[in-house]
């Protein structure tokens, strides 16, 4: 009789647990708006920008700027937990364009390097023939 009373006073009690799970949940704290995010992935795109991803890195610029403006209409949604991940995205794809852009500066420097030495070992083959 007990173990009767007992699953009749759970099934009673189950409602008002279920209520009180789903208070509690709506009452948790949402992800809070992503602006440090927002403000390290801008600064991220300035810098590429800066290092001339815009010539040598044009596909990468253009994802990371799109994902910042994915973003804000994300974030103008309340869906913060996307706008933080897009941010998280920008930023890394900012990064990658300024890291091209480094590389791709490096390499022309090596190239123009590699053709004065080529000029001045021609100046010299000359002198040394004459």
């Amino acid at each position: 009789m007990e173990e009767r009373s007992m699953k009749t006073g759970l099934k009673q009690k189950a409602p008002l647990l279920g209520l009180s799970l789903l208070i509690l949940s709506s009452c948790a704290p949402a992800v809070q708006p992503p602006d440090s995010q927002m403000a390290l992935a801008t600064e991220a795109v300035e810098e590429a920008t800066a290092a001339g991803a815009y010539e040598y890195a044009p596909v990468e610029l253009k994802a990371a700027q799109d994902k910042i403006n994915q973003a804000k209409q994300a974030m103008q949604s309340k869906d913060n937990v996307t706008a933080k991940r897009l941010l998280q995205e920008a930023e890394v794809d900012a990064k990658l364009a300024e890291a091209k852009s480094a590389t791709a500066k490096s390499q022309q420097a090596v190239a123009e390097l590699q053709k004065s030495i080529d000029m001045l070992r021609d100046e010299i083959n000359r002198k040394q023939a004459q």
